[in-house]
């Protein structure tokens, strides 16, 4: 792949690069997990991420057009692989990750060869995140809980 100039992306050129990829990984030609690698490596994973961590570094109105684009041609749909990772964890970490751990996480996250899920318990309130009775004290730069 080459490197793109992110600063002349706009609607026309994100849907060509969506139909590069296609053109050289034919969803029905490969697997799942094969395309959505090639899709995070060309930066049309999450493209409002950072460049190298999935993304361009564009508008994430961008994405709509890549997801037109790709599902019109039966290209796998992330979301539906990993929901919890890509619409909330993927995000935390492009926020919050130092860069080893966007290297390490993002891209396994996307093509849901990992996936990742988000858990609440605490004895008597189970999975009810209204009923957690536990607390946190603010003490300089950190919550005590």
């Amino acid at each position: 792949m080459s490197v793109v100039d992110t600063s002349t992306i706009d609607e026309v050129r994100i849907a060509e690069m969506a139909k590069e990829l296609l053109a050289e990984f034919p969803p029905s030609k490969v697997s799942a997990i094969e395309f959505l690698g090639a899709q995070f490596d060309r930066g049309l994973a999450w493209v409002h991420f950072p460049v190298g961590h999935g993304g361009l570094g564009v508008s994430p109105k961008l994405q709509k057009t890549v997801n037109e684009v790709l599902y019109a041609q039966g290209a796998p749909n992330p979301v539906m692989r990993n929901p919890i990772g890509h619409g909330m964890c993927g995000p935390t970490v492009v926020e919050w990750g130092s860069e080893a751990q966007k290297s390490r996480y993002l891209r396994p996250l996307f093509t849901g060869e990992e996936v990742w899920c988000q858990l609440f318990s605490e004895p008597g309130s189970g999975s009810d995140f209204a009923g957690l009775s536990a607390k946190g004290v603010k003490d300089g730069e950190e919550w005590i809980c």
